[in-house]
């Protein structure tokens, strides 16, 4: 039986783009659809400098006003359009020890992706090289960080982190083969449902502290 979950803070909605205008309420299946359609856009270009807001417009069927209406900028639509690809970040978590919190967060990245969200990665990959995308980026992945930060910290002053890890280190450690291989899809061979239990063991028998091994 799997661990009781417990909830959790996760901060804001990092799929909920720009602050909605006071007014009528936005119709979330009309935001979804320019959304869709800004992705198969970057996809069909290879790049996301080609990609207007025309071009996005007159493929959602909507007006240029109305996606200005929720986003005040081309940068935040395309950032919000890539985010929502993601897995969202846990509402709750076991809390009944680092190993399993990770598994927990680990596994929820586990997301199959198809070709074209692949190539859309790849393209945002190239884009957060410029300043004015990188800007909106970085906020939206920030509040990811910080939630697998808090549960590196929640575990360490309980004793399952040695006491000379780095947490920001720990984090790097933790996410970035994670999105390596399941989300941008290299190393094709480990997206498999056994590497997520295989990659949390290897790490903390690297950076866990004497009570997180004799939970091993």
């Amino acid at each position: 039986m799997p661990p009781e979950l417990s909830a959790v803070t996760t901060g804001p909605d990092e799929s909920a783009g720009a602050a909605p205008a006071k007014g009528r309420p936005r119709s979330e299946a009309v935001s979804q659809s320019i959304l869709e359609a800004a992705l198969d856009l970057i996809a069909e270009h290879g790049t996301i400098t080609d990609v207007s807001v025309e071009a996005i417009a007159e493929r959602s069927g909507v007006s240029k006003a109305t996606i200005y209406r929720r986003w005040p900028s081309k940068e935040e639509l395309i950032v919000t359009a890539v985010e929502r690809l993601k897995a969202p970040i846990p509402t709750t978590m076991p809390r009944t020890s680092l190993r399993d919190d990770l598994t927990h967060i680990a596994n929820n990245m586990r997301k199959t992706f198809g070709a074209r969200d692949r190539k859309v990665f790849k393209c945002m990959m190239t884009a957060v090289k410029e300043p004015e995308y990188k800007e909106h980026h970085d906020r939206m992945v920030e509040h990811r960080r910080l939630f697998v930060r808090e549960t590196f910290a929640h575990w360490a002053e309980r004793g399952e982190l040695a006491d000379d890890v780095d947490l920001d280190l720990a984090v790097a450690m933790f996410i970035s083969p994670l999105l390596t291989i399941f989300v941008y899809g290299h190393y094709s061979e480990l997206n498999r449902p056994d590497t997520v239990e295989q990659f949390v063991g290897t790490l903390l028998r690297g950076i866990g502290g004497p009570l997180c091994e004799s939970r091993a």
